[in-house]
């Protein structure tokens, strides 16, 4: 008798309300955690490296900005230079010459600036047109100044 009631209580943990337990649903659910967060992070690691080589893009564009503009103003000054002020009579455009020596610079290393000028109109209303054309890498950048 002892027996049968060993047997009956065996019976019992195996069922709720007549219903059997579920069991090994622990193993599949750790599985597909495990396999969301595992996609998670390799995408996450796409992003980081997404965005490291657009920040790089970025940097040179502004450093070959940053040389155009340099070289425009450079080329201003040469063309009205500031010993010469207020009259600036008697310049024109080929007094200007690409500036050297930008380059020389550790942040611009690598970048050049080629510049050239063209002047319409006749004295005193000349309007003179400086265009600066900035290359880091492969980003090109180009500024256009027109002075009077």
């Amino acid at each position: 008798m002892k027996s049968i009631s060993v047997t009956r209580l065996r019976r019992a943990r195996k069922c709720v309300l007549g219903k059997p337990l579920s069991r090994g649903i622990g193993l599949p659910v750790a599985i597909f955690v495990i396999t969301v967060i595992a996609a998670f992070v390799v995408n996450m690691g796409y992003l980081v490296q997404d965005n490291a080589s657009g920040r790089g893009e970025q940097i040179q564009t502004a450093r070959a900005q940053l040389i155009a503009e340099s070289g425009a103003n450079l080329a201003l000054s040469q063309l009205f230079p500031p010993s010469a002020a207020p009259s600036y009579t008697g310049y024109n455009c080929g007094s200007i010459s690409s500036p050297t020596g930008l380059d020389n610079d550790p942040g611009m290393a690598g970048c050049s600036v080629a510049v050239s000028c063209s002047s319409a109109g006749s004295s005193p209303n000349v309007i003179y047109s400086i265009t600066s054309v900035g290359t880091c890498d492969n980003s090109v950048q180009s500024v256009t100044v027109d002075a009077m």
